[in-house]
């Protein structure tokens, strides 16, 4: 589990949308995009990133919060080092300082919170067609979505 530090409170989801270019390219880009926890050099924070298990999309939470993603990641981002106010609408922000605890395995995010607030993402369920549950004896035809019986 990789541990995360803020003064202030934290903010989860796709790092891409509250990293400056500087932090974003500069140091989590140095390190060719892997996961893992990173420093920034200039102010001591330190952030952590894992890929989701099916890369862009728009994940939930198990209490129905949306996370879009459009770099493949989920992150926790100390507050100190949020520097695009406006990407916090595309995560979640949860306040309060102290050490956070990040771990990410298999598309599963468990993230922990110095409040005792808990978040859990689930990237690994992939998006399910209509025709992926259905019995093909049945007759169902994925193109029409519908049973043959019923056109």
């Amino acid at each position: 589990m990789w541990k995360v530090e803020s003064d202030r409170g934290f903010y989860v989801g796709d790092i891409c949308y509250v990293l400056e270019d500087d932090v974003y390219h500069g140091v989590w880009g140095a390190s060719h995009y892997e996961d893992g926890v990173w420093r920034d050099p200039k102010t001591g924070y330190s952030f952590a990133v894992a890929g989701t298990a099916y890369g862009d999309g728009t994940y939930y939470d198990g209490e129905g919060h949306e996370y879009g993603v459009d770099a493949g990641v989920i992150g926790i981002v100390p507050l100190e080092l949020v520097g695009k106010q406006d990407g916090l609408a595309n995560g979640r922000v949860v306040m309060g300082a102290g050490c956070a605890g990040f771990d990410a395995k298999g598309g599963v995010f468990d993230i922990g919170f110095p409040n005792g607030e808990y978040i859990v993402i689930d990237t690994s369920e992939e998006e399910s067609d209509d025709w992926d549950d259905c019995d093909d004896e049945m007759g169902y035809d994925p193109y029409l979505g519908c049973y043959t019986d019923d056109v």
